[in-house]
Order: C-alpha cells, then structure tokens, then sequence
C-alpha cells in the first residue's frame, strides 16, 4: 500500500465536468490499494457539505478557500505576473494553499505526490524539502495547444487578449512547469509524446480517459427521434464556440430538410452567448441537470462540433458507452481510437455534418450499428479500471520497484 497525496484544482464534487469526473475515478482506483489524502481549493463556504461525498475514497481530506472574487483574481493574478507566473498558473495559485501543502509534507511521509492539471504545477515548489515523495504531475490535456487553438475562434475581448498575452511572455510555461516533477500522466498518445520531450524517458504513462460502462448503459427507446444532444460545461470557451458555431452554420440547414429537428445543448454555468441560443426554433438549453443520460437516451445522434480544446472528452466516451450514435469533428474525438463508419462519424466542417447527421436520420440501422459498435469499444478499451491502471505501473516504476 502506497501512501498518496493528491493535489487538486477542486473537489470533485459533483462530477459535472471531464475535469471533476476524471479526478473522482482517480480518487475511487486509488482508494482500492493505496492510502489517499486529498488537498484541494474550495470557493464557497457551501462546497464543505462536499467534503462527505468522497470521504470514503480519502484517508484524510483538507480544503484551502480560493476566491473566485473578481477583485481576489485579479489580486492574485497581479502578483503571479510580477513573479513571472502565467495568467492560468496566477488566478489558481493561493499562497494559504501552499503553506498548508508545505505543512503537511513536513510533518507526514507520502511515497507519490500526484498535482492534477498543469495549471496547478508550480505548487510543486511548496513541497517541503525534507519530503522524498516522487512527483507526479497529471495533465489532462497540454493546455498550451489549447490555448492555441483557441486564439484565432476567440472573438476580441478580454478572453482573447489574455490567451494572446500567455502566448507571448509564456510560451514555454508548460515545459518548465513539466521539468519541476519526476513523472507525468498523459491522456492521450498525442500528448504522452510531448509530454516525453520535458521528462526523462519512460517517466510519462499513458492513462487514458475512461467511463463507467456500469452507469452509461444503452437504454433507447423504441421508434424514431428527431433530437441530438451536446453535453458539456456551457461556459468553457471550446464548447461555447462549438454550440455556437453548429446552431449558426449548420442547424439552419438541418431544419431546413426536417423541420421537427431539435437540438439540447445540456450543461452547467451556460454562457450568455449559449442562453440566447434558446431563442432559435428547436434549440433547448437546459442548464444543470441532475443526470445527462435521459437526454442522451432520446437522441438519434449526439453531436460533437468542437473546434478547438485538448485533451479526449468524456463525452463522448458516455455517449458511445449508452449506444448513441456519435458525430464529431476530428479534433472533437482526438485521443479515442475510433474507427469512421464503424463506431463513430467524422465531420469537419458544416456540409460533413450536413451529410453524416442526414445519413442517419435516414438509416436507423446505420444509427444503431453505430452505437452497438462505440458500446462493444469502450466496454473493451476504455473502461475506467483498466484505463487507469497506469497510474500504479507509473508510481512503482518511479519508486523503483516496477515488478510489484
């Protein structure tokens, strides 16, 4: 049994975002073997009634408030810049947060610190020097690459300034924030090879993004259906500009040929650009529900227009796990190996989307060869336990005792 302690953005709780969910199943497979402190941020004194949701998966569990106060972050970002931080590292960095990290790495011995995001990577430097626990720094997407897609969907604003302002004075804030651990987690191939140019070789492990196949389970009604559906955290600027983008250039042209098409955009925190897609024929925007999976269940395709972003999404991982036939662009399913036309339908642009949503609202059994097969790959693949299975070869290799 290893003693572990992990170090988050949040708690993980509730699991309505990649971010969250991710870090919860980390917490739950740890929890089966290995002795687990959680250290995390809260921003509200509401979020303590939190704490009792994932206590059975932590030994211990510490929380430090971080203000999400306009006037806090910007506090906190005017003092990160002055010490040469980037915007992301800044406005989630608390010096309180720190002390507590330092104070218990001082006081308790760990075998792994694990630092989730790579926006939290400087806290590595509060780790007290008498600690000899291996560092371990989770990335769930490279959130430069992000960063840089996002720039040219941006509309001018603060948002775009401030991507444009990291891109300029820290353009290699990740790489060295990369450099600070001894080993790191990547969720994708893609991102395990540019993580393996800052780390020595063989200190980055793969463990993919998964789903809980037990939960995510085919439950489709009989007889047709005119929705798609997009899941997802509303004010994260990737799904924004995707919900945006697929309602002003290709929804149109859908109703066009079926006018009794509908389309749920369904998350937490939608921005102001996605409330006023509810104006538009057809377009439902839900906010929060308390389960996604009846709104994927009543749809014949769940839609995946995203332009830009990083990492692999858990959305889709959901949808194929339930049997919904899934449409995404390329850079939407990066990370997931999928097959077009067997599993999953690629488009790109809007007359792509045009033909594959056409083509299976014309072929049921197109719909449901689709969804039989995105069910039998994630069961096979991606099922969380095996995905994270990573961590543990990771973790021994860094101790140096890879057999066990």
């Amino acid at each position: 049994m290893l003693k572990i302690l992990l170090l988050s953005p949040w708690l993980p709780w509730p699991p309505h975002d990649g971010a969250r969910i991710r870090i919860l199943e980390t917490l739950r497979f740890l929890a089966q073997r290995h002795e687990v402190t959680l250290l995390a941020h809260i921003s509200s004194p509401e979020e303590f009634e939190h704490v009792e949701s994932i206590r059975e998966y932590c030994a211990n569990i510490e929380v430090e408030m971080l203000s999400t106060a306009p006037l806090r972050r910007m506090g906190r970002l005017g003092i990160g810049l002055l010490s040469g931080y980037p915007i992301i590292q800044s406005i989630h960095f608390s010096r309180r947060l720190a002390s507590r990290l330092a104070s218990i790495t001082a006081r308790e011995h760990f075998d792994i610190i694990q630092v989730e995001l790579s926006m939290m990577a400087r806290y590595a430097r509060s780790i007290s020097p008498s600690c000899s626990a291996k560092t371990v720094l989770a990335t769930h997407n490279i959130e430069t690459q992000r960063f840089q897609r996002e720039i040219p969907l941006s509309p001018w604003g603060l948002r775009r300034m401030a991507l444009v302002i990291n891109s300029l004075l820290f353009p290699s804030w990740e790489q060295k924030s990369m450099a600070m651990y001894d080993g790191a987690v990547a969720v994708s191939e893609h991102d395990r090879d540019w993580a393996q140019n800052y780390l020595p070789p063989g200190c980055v492990s793969l463990v993919p993004n998964g789903v809980d196949t037990r939960f995510f389970l085919p439950d489709r009604p009989d007889g047709a259906s005119r929705s798609m559906v997009f899941t997802g955290v509303m004010d994260y600027p990737p799904n924004v500009d995707a919900v945006v983008w697929f309602v002003n250039e290709i929804f149109p042209q859908l109703r066009a040929h079926y006018p009794d098409l509908e389309f749920d955009i369904v998350g937490a925190k939608p921005s102001a650009a996605v409330l006023a897609l509810a104006a538009r024929d057809g377009v439902t925007v839900t906010g929060a529900v308390p389960d996604i999976r009846p709104f994927v269940d009543r749809a014949f395709a769940f839609v995946v227009p995203l332009r830009s972003g990083g990492g692999t999404r858990l959305k889709i991982l959901q949808a194929m796990a339930m049997g919904c036939p899934v449409v995404s662009t390329r850079l939407g399913a990066e990370g997931i190996d999928v097959t077009h036309g067997e599993n999953l339908l690629f488009a790109d642009d809007a007359p792509q989307f045009l033909e594959q949503i056409g083509n299976l609202g014309a072929s049921p059994d197109l719909g449901q060869h689709i969804g039989r097969a995105g069910r039998e790959l994630v069961c096979s693949r991606y099922d969380w336990q095996s995905c994270l299975e990573g961590l543990e070869q990771l973790y021994l290799k860094l101790l140096g005792n890879p057999q066990s």
